[in-house]
């Protein structure tokens, strides 16, 4: 009787497993739609992926170069910048951002966009970023903290044990 009572609940466990598993199963086979939409939950903030629409593109890197912008904004109300240095630096600023709309205008001539012309963007990004802190004197913080933690020239003994 003992035998008999364990393979009915051995069937009975197999009975309910199989119910889980058919909604997986129904699951697993829309997936492809789904992952589609989703968002991607790996490395980055949601990567995207490549040949991407112009469109999505551009309004990617509008929104990034408005937070730019709010951030500088920000920067400037924070320290209290003269009014006519921070007309220097909206200058800088719209021309850098010019400079990168432009590029990513040539690259959405064809209506897409390919991983190439995407990095030759962010490329060109990262030196209008580089070239408005050498201009404007930004990068010499970092330089000085770069000398500072380079060392005095001093030697280092170390005790014999």
């Amino acid at each position: 009787m003992n035998k008999l009572a364990r393979i009915t609940s051995a069937l009975a466990a197999l009975v309910v497993l199989g119910a889980a598993a058919a909604p997986a199963a129904a699951a697993a086979r829309e997936t492809p739609a789904a992952a589609a939409k989703a968002p991607h939950h790996g490395r980055g903030k949601g990567r995207p992926q490549f040949p991407q629409d112009a469109a999505s593109f551009s309004k990617r890197v509008d929104a990034k170069i408005a937070k730019q912008r709010a951030k500088v904004e920000a920067k400037m109300q924070k320290g209290g910048v003269p009014d006519a240095r921070r007309a220097e630096i909206r200058k800088a600023l719209d021309d850098a951002q010019a400079r990168v709309r432009a590029a990513v205008d040539r690259a959405a001539k064809d209506g897409v966009i390919t991983q190439d012309e995407a990095k030759q963007v962010r490329k060109l990004a990262r030196e209008a970023r580089r070239a408005i802190a050498e201009q404007l004197g930004l990068g010499k913080k970092h330089e000085k903290k770069a000398k500072r933690e380079k060392g005095k020239g001093r030697r280092i003994v170390v005790p014999v044990t």
